[in-house]
């Protein structure tokens, strides 16, 4: 595993140290093992983890910089892409947050394993910890990847960034189409698109695109609504 993530991040031009390749096998391992008993990733495969799961997740930082950065990663699932990003920039404060604790419980076995000391998790919905002030608009960076349709991504993800700062959202050819159902909510939430950016998984035929929203001011109060309001009714 760590051979082929190895040469797969160099076809991207990231290089990756002993100590990276390690803590990413330990994370693999872990993976593994816990998907047996929990529903964790479909992806089990060894070099589809590595493309699918690491590769996807790693590959933004040949275009942006978190170090020194607080980030925060809505709906975090097994840990992507807030685990493999914070191996990446150990300088960088880590919030994973997950509304499913049997989830977390994984990822704090894998911090502990991987002795990744500049991640912490958090269990709750989005839309409650966004109201939150330890957590509302506190961060310099909120990723997410495969969590929801872009126009309900924004309402969850805006709340927690702090005015300038940025979310980024890890979507598929299909931006475009949901760019365009995003217009209201982009102007209710005074954020804008500030930059994509795109490429193919090495190995395979996988496109991705990383949008970039830059938040603009202050959010008022009552985003993000209650998760009822909020799925029925997108902005």
């Amino acid at each position: 595993m760590k051979n082929y993530l190895s040469k797969m991040a160099e076809k991207i031009g990231i290089s990756l140290t002993d100590e990276m390749l390690t803590k990413f096998e330990i994370f693999y391992r872990l993976l593994l093992d816990a998907n047996r008993y929990m529903n964790l990733t479909a992806i089990t495969d060894k070099k589809e983890v590595v493309l699918k799961h690491f590769i996807d997740s790693i590959a933004l930082i040949n275009f942006v910089d978190l170090s020194r950065t607080k980030i925060i990663d809505v709906g975090t699932g097994a840990g992507f892409p807030g685990i493999p990003l914070a191996i990446m920039f150990p300088d960088a404060q880590f919030v994973l947050m997950d509304s499913l604790n049997k989830r977390l419980k994984f990822i704090n076995q894998v911090i502990e394993d991987c002795h990744l000391e500049n991640v912490k998790t958090v269990h709750g919905r989005a839309e409650d910890l966004g109201q939150m002030e330890e957590y509302r608009e506190k961060f310099d960076y909120c990723v997410s990847r495969a969590v929801a349709f872009l126009p309900v991504l924004l309402e969850l993800c805006i709340p927690f960034v702090k005015v300038n700062g940025k979310l980024i959202s890890y979507k598929s050819e299909l931006l475009a189409e949901e760019l365009e159902q995003s217009e209201h909510a982009l102007s209710i939430l005074h954020c804008t698109l500030e930059e994509k950016y795109s490429y193919t998984i090495p190995d395979s035929n996988i496109f991705r695109v990383f949008a970039v929203f830059s938040k603009n001011k202050i959010l008022e109060r009552k985003y993000p609504r209650p998760a009822g309001k909020l799925k029925k009714k997108p902005l």
